[in-house]
């Protein structure tokens, strides 16, 4: 009869010091609280889901739609402030967008509290109007229409103002793009995409002598009026001295357009803000902006712009966060277990294994015994399916020695992972999706959760052709 193999605490594994807590995250009775929330409760309390009473299940994806309100609130209060220490003489529009994170819960918060809405594709117009149809935007919500516009997208987008929507601003990335809305007739405002400074290969935008001649063109055109230079940067506002410097050469780019085109006033600054609790001072990057662009306006002679931010990873990357549990362990050639989780990696965080980002991972409970060095693992039977992934090139994570019950949280995942990883369709080794909690305050300010099934089999096996 063969003897039963120890359990992993039992080994001699050598043992590491607890990890540090980023700040939000603090340790009570064992347990994580992340910004005050008891997160192994969440997985605890049972929710009512088609009328039943039921325990939200693992891989379990927890939405906090009052981060989305707070982050929008904040960014908006930060440049309020600038405004007024710098004398920013114009206004600022804070759009979002949605291909981090197109979901309706999210994108109904984010309406419901005034952003503006910029699309990408033709099904994000249908966004649109079953937003309008719900109530959460009229048709004088601004609304800035990026992305490819091929006959599909610029059909519907068309299609939306000839309904009356107003204030929908087309960004047009080439001249290809101008003449189909210039021969529609419809009036419009209207951007044009520059091309700005890039480190790699950059597919976007128009140059400088393209985007003389669009103005030219415009300007025949009385139904189009060129009102926003779009200069989205190629580096995140988060690398300082890099991104200022691109800034000011789009800043000049912005100044010779003008010079062409008066009617110009809006600066679009395209994406590029990271996540609020990144680390980057926002209030010092805001004033260091402000100045920048009011410096070259005055050293151009032109006048300043009012600022358009479509963001998406700034507003939702810290809404969300993803529980597994641990459901066995294997101890490495290195000596070095792994835990595996109850879902895939691989497929929930495409940006860790493919571009090797780090999420904060954290276990949930047993914080209240010894810990080890340990990797996480997914189930599927993919090499790749690790974190740390194999582009991090970082040590193993610090998690306790004692995997009963252990839960696993990833934070902050807000951001580009469930459409980049797939929602609601197939995924590698056949592995379902988990449960989605949304979290909510109700009319008191209580706190209320709704909970959406994770996937089945005849789901997932319909996907695919299994009629």
């Amino acid at each position: 009869m063969m003897s039963a193999l120890p359990r992993l605490e039992a080994l001699p594994l050598p043992l590491t010091p607890a990890p540090a807590l980023p700040a939000g995250y603090e340790i009570a009775q064992g347990r994580l609280f992340y910004r005050g929330l008891d997160v192994l409760a969440l997985t605890e309390r049972p929710v009512f889901a088609n009328g039943r009473l039921t325990r939200p299940a693992t891989p379990l994806y927890v939405r906090r739609l009052s981060a989305l309100r707070e982050n929008y609130a904040y960014l908006n209060a930060v440049f309020a402030a600038a405004k007024v220490q710098v004398g920013y003489p114009r206004h600022m529009l804070l759009a979002y967008a949605s291909k981090a994170n197109p979901s309706a819960a999210v994108v109904k918060t984010l309406l419901e509290v005034g952003a503006a809405y910029e699309c990408s594709s033709a099904f994000d117009v249908d966004v649109v109007r079953h937003a309008y149809a719900q109530g959460w935007l009229d048709r004088t919500r601004p609304i800035l229409a990026n992305g490819f516009k091929i006959p599909p997208y610029a059909d519907a987008l068309l299609r939306l103002r000839a309904d009356g929507f107003q204030n929908l601003l087309p960004i047009f990335d080439d001249l290809e793009e101008l003449e189909s809305f210039a021969a529609a007739g419809l009036p419009f405002e209207v951007g044009l995409r520059a091309r700005t400074l890039s480190e790699q290969p950059n597919r976007f935008g128009m140059d400088a002598e393209t985007l003389r001649y669009a103005a030219e063109r415009l300007a025949a055109l009385p139904h189009l009026r060129l009102t926003t230079y779009h200069a989205m940067q190629t580096v995140s506002a988060a690398r300082g001295l890099s991104y200022q410097n691109g800034l000011i050469h789009s800043l000049r780019g912005y100044a010779a357009l003008w010079r062409h085109a008066p009617t110009l006033h809006r600066f679009n600054f395209g994406g590029g803000l990271p996540a609020r609790h990144s680390g980057m001072n926002f209030e010092v990057w805001m004033r260091q902006t402000l100045g920048t662009i009011m410096a070259v306006c005055a050293e151009e002679g032109v006048p300043v712009p009012d600022l358009i931010f479509e963001t998406g990873r700034y507003l939702v990357q810290d809404h969300a966060l993803k529980l597994f549990k641990v459901v066995k362990t294997r101890l490495g050639a290195d000596g070095v277990p792994y835990y595996i989780l109850d879902g895939s990696i691989m497929s929930h965080f495409p940006d860790a294994w493919a571009l090797g980002e780090a999420f904060t991972v954290l276990p949930v409970n047993n914080w209240d015994g010894a810990f080890v060095q340990a990797r996480l693992a997914g189930l599927t039977c993919d090499h790749d399916d690790v974190y740390p992934t194999r582009r991090m090139n970082a040590e193993p994570l610090q998690l306790p020695a004692n995997t009963d019950s252990l839960v696993i949280g990833f934070f902050e995942c807000g951001a580009y992972q469930e459409t980049l990883g797939g929602r609601r369709g197939a995924h590698h080794c056949l592995l379902p999706e988990g449960g989605e909690l949304i979290l909510e305050a109700n009319a008191h300010g209580a706190p209320a959760f709704s909970y959406l099934d994770g996937q089945d089999a005849p789901a997932m096996l319909g996907a695919l052709g299994y009629g």
